[in-house]
């Protein structure tokens, strides 16, 4: 069985790029807001589904954004991590110390050099931590998300009723009106206050307990409209996305304000879509108005009717006035202090790359240098792998070698061709050739040593022939490396251009601000009025709830009294069949049918005998007008004629 492991190099740059995204995410999210600023500015008149596609495209913008900076952090980070290696590597032993300088050196001017790299080496040092509390929240909060999916599943198995046929009819018929043709599920639940909508493939509209018998039809039938609407939208699905993107980025506050405008707009939407089809504007507002005191506790996973209450009171504005809500003072704010720090923070996380490795490329370069040969004329030193007390020198040309060398305090000048000794100096004086051959053992020995020594040079060669082909690989990856460092140089460029133009803009929000507080001046007279209109509302409301509260209480004493009604009906018409059965008019009650009243009884059709219909009516007719039928002509039950 084989078991794999992920290097730890390879976590530490996922890591590293995790953090250094979310930390671009800010100012990205900055922008985000100053664009989200300019939207609602410049679409004040706009449909919603203008606005809220506007909206949701800036969003996905941004999550392209983020996870663009994810890859580009990813393949960065996997550049440094190759680039830091080298430090690990040595042309020739002894000379190792030449390749750590420059990498001490380069980490020294990155600590040193300013608050870019400062903020990079920051990073580097706590990207652990800092990754493992966001992962932490983000975990929390996906466990309360799922928490949220589970309550709407229990909602689909507990405590709910399915509700009269007439109302499934109508909903049906809504849907063709909307052009829908998913089957839509309507339940009443007794775990929610307002209606809502679940589900993606098997949408299911929940409603609460006596909500039918709560509102007139008209009404009724705005609210059914614009749940339906919700669906024919698939924002369940797209909520369930937002709620994920506001899980990932829940430290940035730009991204949770472009994700609460987006539900503000898609309730928008859902209105003027379920006014369209009812046309009947007055009785939508008064649904909203209707369930303004009902509150949800915490169903954000869920499509839910109809939201806060200042939201309603906005809802209800803009149906009426046509007019979309403007950014409000602390809205304005926000977007000019985004506009201020996005500029900065753009100018602050510039790449840091790019300058390492224009530090690094002569360093490397004069590393390389030394591997180099520069002809076939190969001087090899052995000082450092010969005893103390010796040195010698090697020199080998066209099949000539001489050698130096000073061993025991004697100075030896050997010269060789083609393997025989043809010259010999002991400590500068010239050794005859007849005498030679009395120093045999010494020189032999010397060239044992030489020998040794020599074929040690050869595997250094070869061990830096090795290393310098890993060098020029690194010398490759290298260039690759400054061609991604004048990538990121050029988007730095085009990141000031961006902060420039929003400058720009910020003087433009600027007027459009001093604009929209004259503006507000002159709706604040417009908003008393509306307050005071929204105060006879909520009274009016009062006055519904209470009266739909003393309708639910009768409602409640008549199912009472139709359910003791129904049993006694019930154990009557046993008792009758039971009668008839005995009297042999029947064997079983298989196919039966019969009337019985004052004047007459007639079984499956015949009309019996008057001494049965005697005995029978005595027992079962309570007075005049009094009828009990069974399967005759399609009903069933009991009538009393006055």
């Amino acid at each position: 069985m084989k078991f794999f492991v992920l290097d730890s190099g390879f976590v530490s740059v996922i890591i590293q790029s995790i953090c250094r995204t979310l930390l671009h995410s800010v100012w990205q999210g900055l922008i985000l807001a100053v664009i989200t600023g300019i939207i609602l500015t410049s679409t004040k008149k706009s449909k919603p589904a203008v606005r809220y596609n506007l909206l949701s495209l800036s969003l996905l913008a941004f999550v392209i954004a983020t996870s663009f900076t994810f890859y580009t952090a990813f393949d960065q980070q996997q550049k440094v991590k190759s680039f830091s290696e080298i430090n690990n590597l040595g042309i020739v032993k002894p000379s190792q110390s030449l390749l750590e300088t420059p990498f001490g050196t380069l980490r020294k001017i990155s600590k040193l050099e300013n608050i870019e790299q400062f903020s990079d080496q920051f990073l580097r040092e706590n990207a652990t931590v800092l990754v493992a509390i966001w992962l932490l929240i983000f975990s929390l909060k996906s466990v309360k998300a799922l928490g949220g999916l589970l309550y709407i599943h229990r909602l689909k198995r507990e405590d709910n009723t399915v509700p009269d046929h007439v109302w499934i009819r109508l909903i049906s018929d809504l849907a063709v009106k909307l052009n829908i043709h998913t089957k839509i599920q309507l339940l009443e639940s007794e775990r929610v206050m307002v209606p809502m909508v679940a589900g993606v493939l098997k949408p299911i509209i929940f409603v609460p307990v006596s909500f039918f018998s709560l509102l007139p039809p008209a009404q009724i039938e705005a609210i059914l409209l614009h749940e339906l609407a919700h669906i024919k939208r698939s924002d369940y699905a797209i909520n369930l996305i937002q709620n994920f993107c506001e899980n990932v980025f829940f430290f940035n506050p730009a991204v949770l304000w472009i994700s609460a405008l987006i539900r503000e707009e898609r309730e928008h939407c859902c209105d003027d879509l379920a006014i369209s089809v009812m046309e009947n504007q007055t009785s939508f507002v008064e649904a909203l108005v209707s369930f303004q005191e009902y509150k949800l506790a915490d169903q954000s996973l869920a499509m839910a009717f109809p939201g806060r209450r200042n939201f309603l009171l906005d809802r209800i504005k803009r149906i009426i006035y046509k007019h979309n809500k403007p950014l409000n003072a602390m809205e304005k704010i926000f977007v000019t202090a985004s506009l201020i720090t996005a500029t900065l923070m753009t100018a602050a996380f510039s790449p840091v790359v790019k300058k390492d490795l224009q530090l690094l490329k002569p360093k490397l370069e004069r590393v390389l240098e030394v591997s180099k040969p520069e002809s076939s004329f190969l001087p090899i030193t052995m000082e450092d792998t010969l005893p103390k007390k010796s040195h010698s020198s090697i020199y080998s040309e066209s099949g000539k070698s001489t050698i130096e060398l000073t061993k025991d305090n004697k100075h030896y000048e050997i010269e060789k061709v083609n393997g025989k000794l043809t010259s010999l100096k002991i400590n500068g004086q010239q050794i005859s050739e007849d005498n030679m051959t009395s120093y045999k053992d010494e020189i032999d020995a010397i060239m044992l040593d030489v020998k040794r020594e020599h074929e040690k040079a050869d595997n250094a060669r070869a061990e830096a022939d090795v290393m310098r082909k890993q060098a020029e690989g690194n010398r490759k990856e290298a260039d690759k490396m400054r061609v991604v460092a004048d990538k990121m140089r050029a988007e730095a460029d085009q990141s000031r251009l961006l902060a420039n133009a929003g400058r720009e803009k910020a003087d433009e929000v600027r007027k459009a601000a001093e604009s929209n507080r004259l503006e507000a001046e002159k709706q604040r007279g417009v908003a008393d009025k509306l307050r005071g209109e929204a105060e006879v509302l909520r009274l009016q409301a009062e006055e519904n709830r209470k009266s739909a509260d003393e309708l639910r209480k009768q409602a409640e004493i008549s199912r009472k009294e139709a359910d003791k009604a129904r049993v006694a009906y019930e154990k009557l018409q046993n008792n009758l069949i039971e009668d008839l059965i005995k009297e042999g008019v029947v064997k079983s009650k298989n196919n039966l049918s019969y009337k019985l009243n004052s004047e007459e009884l007639v079984v499956n059709g015949v009309k019996q005998p008057a001494a049965l219909h005697q005995k029978i009516k005595e027992k079962y007719v309570e007075g005049p007008g009094w009828e009990v039928i069974y399967n005759f002509s399609g009903r069933t039950g009991i009538s009393i004629t006055k």
